[in-house]
């Protein structure tokens, strides 16, 4: 074999032996929480996603769009996982994808950026064995160590294009899409670090051109228009709810304001002693390396700016609306860029020494990084084991009408003319069935939470509906027998947009193919 295709095997059986074992210490000492519940019970309510936004096998039967609220596209890929009838296995054949495509991910593009071999392989393990991914992993919150596989993505082609290397504008796109519809909260964070990291460009004298800075607007604008065309299928039925309510963040995920300067080590104030260390050192390094290519700059810069964006320095209070949301996700990319940069400082002094020592030093680091996580694995502590304390009931809801925010625990009966009552009910995926016989006309305040793109029958015949004080579905029933058949879809507003954002990601496919050209180019045949 050549000796390219024996780094790929070594690096791939690397990878997956880490991601075999990182696995095993998340069975053995991992636990299950409401993360978990929420989360398989999310993926596994997308298996009719595409004829309704709701799924009445799960959320306690409420009827309520969760995957309105939450973005599926990158979810869904995991879907056929829990079919496997367990979801403890199911869980953990999805951690070890994700982990094995957050190696060959951090890999990969570094590789692509920096081409240095050890600095990404440096990164890669780094970067996907850092305790703030092991908190994440060990604390379920799927959605949020699965983002990690998309950051190299859109740094990759954020910083080809800070560079002057527009043609990667597509790639960076790709990265904003992904991220967006996994977490939008990061995409925003990350919009506004690529925006300051941009301007922070102006330093470089490479780009001192009028050129430069058009180039780099119209691929901008190009990007803008191409993530809100992808993204619409997510958005636009979002928009058009318009009604419901999720918890707010009470405070900022680093709260420099409980800094006590009597207590200098104190256990909880050495996370902001070492934090604010390594930001003083990285303004040292930085300037220290000034001849160092502009990518790294950025990459220190940005660690301390959005380190500094991860606090309660900044009031994320604007307009009446609350954005402290946003210093968790700031955070995260503050690590990304933290473990980029030691993955380079430490390829860089290491650049014109033996192959030896570079050897020695990569096993090293991965013995540390494997030892932090298993020694902070061993010392987790979970009242419940992976696979026991599984809940599928009501408290997994997170969104609701804004009627139902006083009354959210109390949606499980049906109140006809004003009485509990019990009523049997059939239940599928797309529909929501009951029979009730009155000689008189009554009305039944039925337990499916109102939300618009409601579709109500009483015997094969489509009727009005009101929504209770509690937030539900209130109905007039007909003297006599009456089939009620409740059922959500999309609007024709709604199946538009998921064709846009179709033909958007199948845009985006041919640009990164065309290398950012918007036009055919020209084919020469030989002869």
């Amino acid at each position: 074999m050549s000796s390219s295709t024996w780094k790929k095997t070594i690096l791939g059986s690397t990878f997956v032996i880490l991601s075999i074992l990182y696995a095993y210490l998340l069975a053995i000492h991992g636990g299950s929480n409401w993360n978990l519940s929420f989360n398989i019970e999310r993926i596994k309510s997308l298996e009719n996603i595409f004829l309704s936004p709701t799924n009445f096998d799960y959320w306690n039967h409420s009827g309520t769009p969760v995957n309105l609220f939450m973005p599926w596209l990158t979810s869904i890929l995991f879907m056929p996982l829990f079919r496997l009838g367990n979801d403890t296995v199911s869980y953990l054949l999805l951690f070890f994808v994700i982990n094995l495509l957050t190696f060959i991910s951090s890999y990969y593009f570094s590789e692509k950026l920096f081409r240095d071999t050890l600095q990404s392989f440096l990164f890669s393990i780094i970067y996907t064995l850092s305790l703030t991914r092991f908190n994440l992993v060990f604390d379920n919150q799927v959605s949020n160590y699965l983002i990690l596989i998309f950051l190299p993505i859109v740094f990759y082609g954020l910083f080809q294009m800070i560079e002057g290397k527009f043609k990667f504008w597509p790639v960076f796109s790709l990265g904003m899409i992904l991220i967006s519809l996994t977490s939008p909260w990061m995409s925003i964070g990350i919009a506004v670090t690529a925006i300051i990291m941009i301007l922070l460009g102006v330093f470089s004298k490479q780009t001192h051109n009028w050129k430069y800075w058009g180039m780099m607007l119209l691929t901008g604008f190009e990007s803008l228009i191409l993530v809100i065309i992808s993204t619409l299928g997510y958005t636009v039925p979002l928009i058009e709810q318009n009604n419901f309510y999720q918890n707010k963040i009470k405070y900022s995920y680093i709260r420099l304001g409980n800094f006590d300067f009597k207590n200098y080590y104190g256990s909880v104030q050495n996370k902001y002693l070492l934090i604010s260390a390594i930001f003083i050192i990285l303004v040292v390094i930085v300037f220290a390396l000034m001849k160092t290519r502009l990518v790294v700059k950025l990459t220190a810069f940005g660690v301390i700016i959005t380190g500094l964006l991860s606090t309660d320095l900044i009031a994320w209070d604007f307009a009446g609306y609350d954005f402290k949301r946003l210093t968790f996700y700031f955070w995260i990319i503050c690590i990304y860029l933290f473990c980029q940069f030691v993955s380079n400082l430490l390829a860089s002094v290491l650049r014109n020494h033996s192959s030896l020592l570079k050897l020695f030093i990569l096993l090293v680091v991965t013995v540390i990084s494997c030892i932090s996580v298993y020694a902070n694995a061993a010392i987790f502590k979970s009242d419940n084991s992976l696979s026991t304390g599984l809940d599928h009931q009501e408290r997994m809801m997170v969104h609701y009408p804004n009627k139902s925010i006083k009354t959210k625990t109390d949606l499980n009966d049906f109140i006809i003319n004003g009485k509990k009552s019990d009523i049997a009910t059939q239940i599928y995926s797309d529909s929501f069935e009951f029979k009730y016989y009155d000689p008189n006309s009554v009305t039944i305040d039925i337990p499916v939470l109102a939300y618009k793109g409601r579709h109500v029958q009483i015997n094969n015949e489509t009727t009005s509906t009101k929504v209770s004080k509690r937030g539900t579905i209130k109905i007039k029933t007909q003297p006599g027998a009456n089939i009620v058949h409740i059922s959500y879809q999309y609007s024709g507003l709604a199946k538009i947009s998921l064709l846009v954002s179709l033909a958007g990601l199948l845009i985006l496919c041919w640009l990164i193919l065309n290398k950012g050209r918007w036009t055919i180019r020209k084919i020469v045949y030989n002869g």
